[in-house]
C-alpha cells in the first residue's frame, strides 16, 4: 500500500479482520474482542501481584511518540515548558495535519537494549512506555489500525516488541502506558468536564461516539497489547469518561488475559480514589509529580519528570538535578511509595544526555545506598528533624524499614552526632539495637539511646554524595 499517498490524504483503512478505527476517513469500528477466543488464566490475589512491583520503588516512564519531532515548536511557536506531547491538543492540530508527523519518524538511532542497560544503571527495576498516547499513535504493531509505527513510518519497526524483550532479557519488568479514554485523532463526542476532546476536528460528534471508540478500539487494543506483550503493568491514563460497566468491563477482561498484570488507579481517572482499596486498581496513581505527604496505608507511585515536560522538548532546560531526584526517590518510599521518573527521548533515539547524566548519579548513590529502597516499607514515622545545635543546621532525616532494620535517611551530612529522636528508647521501647552503620561506610558508627532519641556518631568521610544512611538494626525477638 502507498503510504505516502494515505499519509496525504488522511485516510487510514484497517488493513486486520479485526475492529476498525473510527479516525479520519474510516469506517465504524466492529464490535470484536480479543479476549473471547482466549483461555483464561489462573486467578491471583492482588498481593501476589503487587509483591515485586512493591519490592521495585524505582522505575522508568517514557514518553515517546510523533510528537518528539516538533517537539514543543509548531509553525514558529515555541513553547518553552510544558508537556510538549500535547502539542496536537494545545495547537488544536487538525487530524489530517499531525499524522503526517508519522511519515517523518524514523528513529534510526534507537537502541532498546542501550535503553534498558540506562535504566538498570541508574538503579531502576521497571520501565513503562507510551505505547499510545493522547495523539492516538499506536507505538506497536497493531492489528486494529496501520496508524501505528511498524505500519505507517519509514522505520518500520516494533519498538514495544524490542524494549519488552530487552527489558525482559535484562531482568527488568515491563509495562505499557495507555490512554484509554482521550484519543484527539478519532472522535469520542463533546468529553467531560476535562473538555479534552478533539472538537476542532470533529465538533458535531456524539456522545456514542466515545462507546463505539471504547468498544471497537481502545478496549480490543489493550487485549492486544496482552496477548502480543504479557505486560507486567498496565498503566492507564484515564479522565472519568468510562462509566462503571465500562471500567468493569475493561478490568474484567485484563483479569481474563493476564491476572497477573499489574493496574493503576487511572483505568478510571486522573484524580486519585477517595477510598482504598478500590475495585479495578492495584496501586494509586498520584498526580504529575505530586507526593503524597504522608503514607497513605496502600500502594502508590509518582510519575515524575526529569524537566517540565515529559514527552522531548527541545526548550526545556529545567532540569532537576541528580540531588533533588534522590531526595525525592527517598521522601517518596519513606512513605511507602513508588517513583516512576520519565524520560522524553528524540525523534532519532537518544534518551537526552542530560536525562542521562542525572539518572547515572542517581544509579551510582544506589550501589551504594540501595537496600535502603528496594524491598524496604514505610516504617511508623517517616521523617524526622534533627534539632539545630549552635551553628549547625538541621539535617531531615526519612526512614524505611526492612525486616528487623530500619534505615535513617540524612538528606544532609551531618557536621556532628546527629540525633534521631525518633529512635530513642520511647520511640522504640520493646526494641533492642544490636548493631548500628553506616551504608558505604566502613567506619565503626558510635551510638547511644537516650530517651531523647539514638545519638550516632558521624564518618570521617562522606561514601557518597547526597544521602547517607544509617542503618539500625534490633536484636531478633
Amino acid at each position: 500500500m502507498d503510504w505516502k499517498l494515505i499519509l496525504a490524504t488522511g485516510t487510514f483503512v484497517a488493513l486486520a479482520a479485526g475492529a476498525l478505527v473510527a479516525a479520519p476517513g474510516e469506517s465504524q469500528p466492529a464490535q470484536t474482542s480479543v479476549a473471547a477466543a482466549s483461555v483464561p488464566e489462573p486467578e491471583l490475589t492482588r498481593e501476589e501481584r503487587i509483591k515485586w512491583w512493591r519490592e521495585a520503588r524505582f522505575g522508568m516512564f517514557i514518553h515517546w511518540g510523533l510528537y518528539s519531532i516538533p517537539a514543543g515548536v509548531w509553525k514558529d511557536k515555541v513553547h518553552p515548558t510544558g508537556y510538549s506531547e500535547w502539542i496536537m491538543f494545545d495547537e488544536k492540530i487538525p487530524a489530517k495535519e499531525y499524522e503526517l508527523l508519522a511519515g517523518r519518524f524514523n528513529p534510526v538511532k534507537f537502541d532498546a537494549r542501550a535503553w534498558a542497560a540506562i535504566a538498570k544503571k541508574a538503579g531502576m527495576k521497571y520501565m513503562v512506555l507510551t505505547t499510545k498516547h493522547h495523539d492516538g499513535f499506536s507505538m506497536f504493531k497493531s492489528r486494529l489500525t496501520p496508524y501505528n509505527i511498524a505500519d505507517a513510518t519509514p522505520f518500520k519497526r516494533d519498538v514495544t516488541r524490542e524494549l519488552s524483550d530487552a527489558c525482559h532479557d535484562s531482568g527488568l519488568r515491563f509495562g505499557c502506558y495507555y490512554s484509554i479514554d482521550r484519543d484527539w485523532y478519532r472522535p469520542q463526542g463533546p468529553g467531560n468536564r476535562y473538555k479534552q476532546n478533539n472538537l476542532w476536528d470533529y465538533p458535531d460528534s456524539k456522545p456514542a461516539d466515545f462507546d463505539r471508540y471504547l468498544d471497537g478500539f481502545a478496549r480490543p487494543q489493550v487485549e492486544e497489547l496482552l496477548t502480543s506483550y504479557r505486560p507486567d503493568i498496565l498503566w492507564f491514563d484515564g479522565i472519568d469518561m468510562m462509566n462503571d460497566a465500562q471500567v468493569g468491563g475493561l478490568y474484567r477482561s485484563i483479569r481474563k488475559l493476564r491476572p497477573e498484570c499489574v493496574i493503576n488507579s487511572r483505568i478510571m481517572t486522573c484524580v486519585p480514589p477517595a477510598r482504598f482499596p478500590t475495585p479495578y486498581c492495584d496501586y494509586l496513581s498520584t498526580g504529575d509529580n505530586e507526593i503524597a505527604d504522608k503514607a497513605l496505608g496502600f500502594e502508590w507511585e509518582n510519575p515524575g519528570t526529569l524537566n517540565t515536560s515529559y514527552g522531548y522538548n527541545q526548550n526545556d532546560t529545567n532540569w532537576v538535578d541528580a540531588q533533588e531526584v534522590v531526595f525525592r526517590l527517598v521522601d517518596i518510599v519513606s512513605k511507602g511509595g513508588n517513583y516512576l521518573l520519565n524520560v522524553g527521548p528524540t525523534s532519532e533515539g537518544f534518551i537526552p544526555q542530560a536525562s542521562v547524566d542525572r539518572l547515572m548519579e542517581v544509579g551510582a548513590w544506589m550501589e551504594t545506598n540501595q537496600e535502603a529502597i528496594y524491598g524496604t516499607l514505610h516504617w511508623k514515622v517517616h521523617h524526622d528533624k534533627e534539632p539545630a545545635g549552635g551553628a549547625q543546621a538541621p539535617v531531615d532525616i526519612r526512614f524505611t524499614a526492612k525486616g528487623n532494620s530500619v534505615y535513617a535517611i540524612c538528606l544532609a551530612w551531618p557536621e556532628k552526632d546527629v540525633l534521631v529522636r525518633a529512635l530513642g528508647n520511647a520511640g522504640v521501647p520493646d526494641k533492642a539495637i544490636s548493631a548500628v552503620r553506616m551504608l558505604g561506610s566502613k567506619e565503626v558508627i558510635k551510638w547511644r539511646q537516650t530517651n531523647a532519641g539514638l545519638t550516632l556518631s558521624v564518618p570521617e568521610k562522606k561514601p557518597c554524595r547526597y544521602a547517607f544512611v544509617y542503618r539500625i538494626d534490633f536484636k531478633k525477638q
